[in-house]
């Protein structure tokens, strides 16, 4: 859960520290084997963020499922809802599984409403 909450604000270094520096982060678009390169990419999926709303977490040993609502700062893009499937091993992430539709974030951007809402979100 202290993964959302820093998603929440925001907080890149905290998400950081929570991966294991060499494991298996995989979204919808991309997919990495190096904690670095995942947070480069997840940067904007950062800060779009708005709200995470958890639904429901499960947990079988090591491995957790995670089910929540992304809100974004672009109003345009709906409510997403999203399943990530974490494995922590010594308590950090090494596993990192996003499971969401893409297409209006993807959509957003072809329209040039997520720089829009970034460029705003610099200047608050």
């Amino acid at each position: 859960m202290s993964y959302f909450e820093a998603l929440q604000r925001k907080d890149r270094v905290a998400i950081r520290a929570m991966l294991v520096d060499d494991g298996s982060f995989i979204g919808p678009l991309q997919s990495f084997t190096e904690a670095d390169a995942f947070m480069n990419a997840a940067d904007i999926f950062m800060q779009l963020t708005k709200k995470v709303d958890i639904k429901k977490v499960l947990a079988d040993g090591n491995d957790v499922c995670i089910l929540w609502d992304y809100t974004t700062i672009v109003p345009s893009i709906p409510v997403i809802p999203v399943a990530a499937w974490l494995t922590i091993e010594a308590d950090k992430i090494k596993y990192f599984h996003l499971h969401f539709n893409p297409a209006a974030i993807v959509a957003a951007k072809e329209r040039g409403e997520i720089a829009k809402a970034l460029a705003g979100a610099k200047h608050e």
